[in-house]
This record gives structure tokens, C-alpha cells and sequence, in this order.
């Protein structure tokens, strides 16, 4: 068919945590953390005194250590790398969030309640940003930083919030999206 030609971009928002606090709050942690194994490394392996009451055998802080700063760092490397791409197109909404969610996402027009951009508090709704899923409200949000987003009813109960850092210009493009005469063409 032809209707997949048919269908147009709207409007398009790429978000990313490297201008988010949380990407620079998860590094101090880190950092902190890095700094902690570092004081006891020092205390238990160049002074030869044990570390804390309860102290660890030498293996198990070593990869206690390696393991920590390990984690830490795929975690850094994954938000340095995560993209929350929001497209509202004629025919509905497409998203992804690399690396977590690689290839774009569709919700069909046809499957949407309603759409509307506004407030919602993420972490008293969902527990913080990022990929939430919320398994018994059925509801998931996709979310970079701030606390707007569109909030997408479809018609089988279920709930995604998808964030957005332009407010006005998404509230517009959605607002387009959900306008009958907008996916309907002349040829």
C-alpha cells in the first residue's frame, strides 16, 4: 500500500544524559566509591593492617574492587551513550533509547486513547528517570531529566510516558498528531 509513503514527520527531539545532573551525581558516586576501595587497598595491602572490624581476605577485596569500578563504569558508559529519541509522526509516535532500546518503537495512532504533554512527577510515579516500568499499573516512562512528558493512554489500559525537555513545541506536535484531518492527504 501506499499509506506508508503517505505519512509525514512532525517533529523530532533527541535527549541525552550528558546534560542531565543524574549522569554527574552517578560519577561522584563513583568516584567515591573508587576512592573508598582506593584507602582500603592502601591500609590493607601497603601498610599490612586489615581494613574496617570486619575486614576481607585480600582475594575478596581485590575483586570486590575490580568488580565495583567495573559495574560503575558500564553503568557511566551506558547513560554517556543513552539517547531518548521522541518522533511524532502523522501515523502515531516512534521512540528508541539506545543502548537499552536500539530499534525505533511504534504506537499507532489507532491504538492511541489520548496524548497530552504535561506534568508528572517521576520519581513519586515511576522511581527516578530512565527506562521505568511499572508492571502492575501497567505503565512505563522513558525519561532523560525534568519532570514533563506526554502521556500516551492506549485503548488497552496501559499507559507510556514518554519525557521531553520542549514542552510548547511537543505539545504542538502532538497536538497535530492527534487531529483527524492530519493523516488524512489529498493525492
Amino acid at each position: 500500500q501506499f499509506t506508508r509513503f503517505m505519512e509525514r514527520l512532525i517533529y523530532k527531539e533527541e535527549q541525552s544524559f550528558r546534560n542531565s545532573f543524574m549522569l554527574w551525581i552517578l560519577l561522584a558516586v563513583i568516584l567515591l566509591m573508587i576512592s573508598g576501595f582506593g584507602l582500603s587497598f592502601y591500609q590493607q595491602f601497603y601498610l599490612h593492617r586489615p581494613y574496617g572490624d570486619t575486614p576481607m581476605t585480600d582475594n575478596g577485596l581485590l575483586w570486590s574492587g575490580i568488580i565495583t569500578t567495573a559495574v560503575g563504569g558500564v553503568i557511566f558508559a551506558m547513560l554517556m551513550s543513552g539517547v531518548l529519541v521522541t518522533e511524532i509522526w502523522s501515523d502515531g509516535i516512534r521512540y528508541k533509547f539506545p543502548p537499552l532500546i536500539r530499534k525505533m518503537r511504534f504506537i499507532p495512532l489507532h491504538d492511541i486513547v489520548s496524548a497530552e504533554v504535561g506534568k508528572y512527577s517521576p520519581l513519586l510515579e515511576f522511581g527516578g528517570w530512565g527506562w521505568r516500568k511499572r508492571l502492575l499499573q501497567r505503565k512505563t516512562a522513558y525519561n532523560v531529566s525534568g519532570t514533563t512528558g506526554i502521556r500516551i493512554t492506549l485503548k488497552n489500559g496501559s499507559q507510556v510516558v514518554i519525557g521531553t525537555l520542549k514542552r510548547e513545541e511537543m505539545k504542538r506536535a502532538v497536538g497535530r498528531m492527534m487531529q483527524p484531518d492530519t493523516h488524512k492527504y489529498s493525492i
